[in-house]
């Protein structure tokens, strides 16, 4: 493991989980501050973002952090964005998790295969938002290191930017998956906070009601989501967590 890996593993393995309105971890200082810093200054030119989901999010502006986006990238910047992959998905990382969450000790047990990560770079524009949902049952869990600019002044809007985390009103309610549900029906419990290099993590469930309150102009909001997926046994796993 690098020094930059352990790291970010340690970060994530002191912070206490906060459990309202489900448990999640909100990690400062993730990366170390050099990685930090080097990431932003190779954050990707505008014309590498596209719109993977014009339909449903056309303000979301996304780059794939895969392998061939990677293979197209100068030597500086791959190597870069490897780093900070590796900070935020490898075998240790994912154990870690485990030991925090039981959502995700229990998939491992009922899994084929060990998860494989899904990242995007992701750019919000103004009019971006995403009401209340869960994420697909097959999200092992799920990590936002916020990645604002840190030249200029401080963005005003800041702390409204972070990932909204909501309670339902009715308290029987369960979500599934991907589905939304209209904002009327939900509180707002809290924001992760907005800054450089601080890291939200949770373990999907029936109750991890997240989403994005409208981000107003003038907005540019930065961040790096990584996924953990993993393919299910059995559609009667399904749900089970």
């Amino acid at each position: 493991m690098t020094t930059a890996a352990l790291h970010a593993l340690n970060r994530l393995s002191d912070t206490a989980i906060s459990t309202d309105p489900f448990p999640h971890l909100v990690v400062p200082d993730f990366l170390p501050a050099d990685l930090y810093a080097r990431a932003c200054a190779q954050w990707p030119e505008p014309a590498a973002f596209g719109i993977l989901q014009a339909g449903d999010l056309p303000a979301r502006h996304q780059v794939p952090l895969t392998e061939s986006w990677l293979a197209r990238c100068d030597g500086e910047q791959a190597a870069v964005w490897r780093d900070v992959r590796d900070c935020l998905f490898n075998p240790a990382i994912v154990a870690s998790m485990a030991e925090r969450f039981p959502q995700v000790r229990d998939k491992l047990g009922w899994v084929d295969a060990p998860p494989v990560p899904n990242m995007r770079i992701i750019e919000d524009h103004t009019g971006h938002a995403m009401l209340p949902h869960t994420d697909i049952e097959a999200t092992m869990f799920s990590m936002l290191l916020y990645m604002p600019a840190d030249s200029g002044p401080p963005n005003p809007q800041a702390s409204s930017l972070g990932t909204a985390l909501y309670r339902p009103r009715d308290p029987d309610f369960r979500g599934r998956g991907m589905d939304r549900y209209p904002r009327a029906d939900f509180e707002l419990v809290a924001q992760a906070p907005y800054r450089p290099n601080h890291l939200l993590a949770y373990a999907p469930s029936d109750r991890s009601f997240h989403g994005v309150e409208p981000v107003a102009a003038p907005c540019e909001r930065r961040l790096l989501i990584a996924f953990a997926v993993v393919e299910t046994r059995s559609p009667s796993r399904r749900g089970a967590v």
